[in-house]
């Protein structure tokens, strides 16, 4: 995408170019030698229009800071980077191919290039490439804020994901799922979104305390069960249905109850395949396995399902999750 479908996007928004034009010299109008007159003003746009991924230039800096990447082009570009998209079920590789082709102008111009860097992070991450994946969280984290709320919680969600399989990463994970928390309860999204950040947050809250913070220690199955609970529920959204139905598994298979733990891995494993889903489709055949007995057929019927489906997506960190010996 170049600077011709950003600027014919702003045209149609407005109703044509000399409108757009009008626009921007209103939005100008404060900023020092800027241009006051629609005619030159439209000349520019146009010129911009034709620079393809080059850089955009005073024009391009102006049509970004004061126009902004439009609506629609901004819905693509978080679905790009979204942890919980259906995008992120591409074959590792050919999303980094993807995800690298968006790193030009305008995009690489904007803010909203946070939301290539931090899909970018993930795809690094999946590939077990911790060095890769945190040089890119970094530059997402840098733009984040202007981005907006929703990339704000997603590099602060990756960036929890690392403090938690850190050492003595309990603590500093937590705060940094408190602070996504806050963020979330005190901004302004759409429903469906707040609804799979809500499921993300206490799915990760889960993860920690679900993990022995110290040999002996035993897991804050309260603590989760509460994050689990917290988890909306009949949202129609197959990702969070998903997500509280396999954080109720989890619950139940580590407070004993392997039969409802069973049925809730089922659960969530249909609602993984009603959105698409393949990766969740594989944690919730692991929560399965993790409740039947050790050396059992049917765990290993469950693993092995999960494996062939890992290695269909090229995905190194689900591959390693899955296997009988990090996973028991």
């Amino acid at each position: 995408m170049g600077w011709g479908a950003l600027v014919q996007a702003h045209v149609a928004e407005f109703g044509g170019y000399a409108a757009l034009a009008d626009e921007l010299v209103h939005r100008l109008s404060a900023v020092p030698d800027a241009p006051r007159d629609r005619q030159t003003v439209e000349k520019g746009l146009r010129r911009l229009a034709g620079r393809g991924s080059k850089a955009g230039g005073q024009y391009g800096r102006w049509v970004l800071r004061h126009l902004g990447v439009p609506t629609d082009l901004r819905r693509w570009l978080a679905w790009l980077g979204q942890y919980h998209s259906r995008f992120a079920d591409l074959p590792t590789g050919l999303r980094i191919e993807q995800l690298r082709l968006w790193d030009r102008p305008p995009i690489s111009e904007s803010a909203e290039l946070a939301w290539v860097h931090v899909g970018l992070a993930s795809a690094w991450l999946r590939l077990r490439d911790r060095e890769r994946c945190e040089a890119q969280l970094e530059r997402a984290e840098a733009l984040a804020l202007r981005a907006g709320l929703a990339a704000e919680l997603e590099v602060g969600l990756l960036r929890a994901r690392l403090l938690a399989d850190a050492e003595a990463g309990y603590g500093p994970a937590l705060a940094a799922l408190d602070a996504a928390d806050s963020r979330l309860s005190g901004g302004a999204l759409e429903t469906e979104e707040r609804a799979c950040y809500r499921a993300r947050i206490e799915g990760q809250r889960i993860y920690l305390r679900l993990r022995p913070r110290a040999p002996g220690a035993e897991p804050e199955l309260d603590a989760a069960r509460a994050s689990a609970a917290a988890i909306p529920e009949g949202t129609g959204l197959p990702f969070v249905e998903f997500r509280r139905a396999e954080c109720m598994a989890e619950c139940a298979r580590v407070g004993g109850e392997l039969e409802r733990a069973r049925a809730l891995a089922r659960e969530a494993a249909e609602h993984a395949a009603d959105g698409g889903y393949v990766r969740f489709r594989i944690m919730a055949l692991e929560c399965l396995a993790k409740a039947w007995p050790p050396g059992s057929e049917e765990r290993a019927r469950a693993r092995a399902h999960a494996q062939r489906l890992a290695r269909a997506l090229a995905d190194e960190d689900l591959l390693r999750r899955t296997s009988p010996r990090s996973s028991g």
